[in-house]
């Protein structure tokens, strides 16, 4: 995940030390996952309509995920849709028994129809991050 992911200091220390590892590793390039912010607006505005409770104020989007221009990588993965939403379904901390800000949100989307689920999350985003290492 991108730094700005929107979900803290831990998803940056990762980064980094992500980042770093494919640096020492001679890896020219990496991605990091993300969302366009504009997606995660409109969908956080879906959650409230529908009036799935999430804490996640709407101030909160500034600076998190990535802006459009940014994102150089969508991949379309709604054929995965059934596999994705059992793998969301498997973080049992986090889905089921979770009480982070986003935890009803995503009850509700492993509860979902699988048809509605690959709609809501039939494209991955990724933003190509270069190491600074060079190969050849």
């Amino acid at each position: 995940m991108t730094p700005t992911a929107g979900t803290g200091t831990g998803t940056m220390r990762e980064c980094t030390i992500a980042r770093r590892a494919a640096e020492l590793a001679g890896t020219p390039r990496v991605l990091e996952a993300t969302m366009p912010r504009e997606a995660f607006g409109r969908l956080l505005r879906l959650v409230r309509l529908l009036r799935i409770p999430v804490r996640y104020e709407p101030e909160a989007l500034h600076g998190v995920f990535s802006s459009r221009a940014d994102i150089t990588h969508v991949i379309r993965v709604r054929r995965y849709a059934r596999r994705k939403q059992a793998a969301l379904a498997a973080h049992r901390s986090e889905v089921a028994d979770g009480t982070g800000r986003i935890a009803p949100a995503m009850r509700a989307l492993v509860r979902m129809p699988a048809p509605l689920f690959g709609l809501l999350t039939g494209r991955e985003w990724f933003v190509e991050v270069r190491t600074g290492r060079r190969t050849g």
